[in-house]
C-alpha cells in the first residue's frame, strides 16, 4: 500500500504537520486563535519553536548560562570596580542567551547584582530555542517580597503603606514560626 502522503503537495504536507504540532500543543494545554492565513512555513517554524520550548529540559539558570555561581560572590565581598565588572560580565552572558535585564535605574548596582547572583541564577528555567528570549524586569508581582520594593512606585498603586508594612510583618512572623518547627 502506497503512503497516502505521497499524493499530497508539499504545502499540504506542511499544513498536515502543522495540524499535528498544534494538536500536540493543545494536548499540553496550549490554545490557538485563528487570526489570519499564515504562511505554512512560518507557522511551522513557530510551532516547532513552541514544541522545543515545551520539551526543553528544566534546570537551574546558572546551568543554562554555563556559569559557576561561585564566580559571582555577594556584592559585599567586592570592590566597586570588581562589582561593576562582574555585573557587566553577567549582563553580557545574559544578552548572549537572549535574556534582557531591565529594572528601574533607581535600583542600586549592589541590589541588582545580588538579585541576579543570589536569586535569579538559582531559579529554574527552560533552555530557550532560537528566536525566544526572556525579559527580566525584576517584578514578580509580589510586592512584599520584591528586591526592588524600596525603588518602585507601582507598589503605591497596589498597596497602602500601612497594608504593605502589615503584610511584610505578617510574612516575617510566619517565616519565624516555620523556622521554630
Amino acid at each position: 500500500m502506497a503512503d497516502q502522503n505521497e499524493e499530497l503537495s508539499e504545502r499540504e504536507k506542511l499544513e498536515q504537520e502543522n495540524f499535528l504540532l498544534k494538536s500536540k500543543i493543545t494536548i499540553k494545554g496550549g490554545e490557538f486563535q485563528k487570526f489570519s492565513d499564515i504562511d505554512p512555513e512560518i507557522e511551522n517554524q513557530f510551532l516547532k519553536n513552541i514544541m522545543a520550548f515545551e520539551e526543553a529540559e528544566v534546570k537551574a539558570v546558572y546551568e543554562i548560562l554555563g556559569v559557576d555561581p561561585k564566580n559571582f560572590p555577594p556584592s559585599e565581598q567586592l570592590s566597586k570596580e570588581e562589582l561593576k565588572s562582574r555585573f557587566e560580565k553577567l549582563l553580557k552572558i545574559l544578552e548572549e542567551h537572549n535574556i534582557t535585564y531591565d529594572v528601574s535605574e533607581k535600583v542600586p548596582l549592589e541590589v541588582s547584582y545580588n538579585f541576579l547572583t543570589q536569586e535569579y541564577l538559582y531559579d529554574m528555567g527552560e533552555e530557550m530555542p532560537p528566536g525566544f528570549g526572556w525579559h527580566i524586569d525584576g517584578c514578580s508581582g509580589d510586592c512584599p517580597s520584591c528586591f526592588q520594593l524600596d525603588y518602585c512606585k507601582n507598589k503605591d498603586e497596589i498597596w497602602t503603606p500601612e497594608e504593605l508594612k502589615a503584610e511584610i510583618k505578617r510574612r516575617k512572623m510566619e517565616d519565624e514560626r516555620a523556622e521554630e518547627v
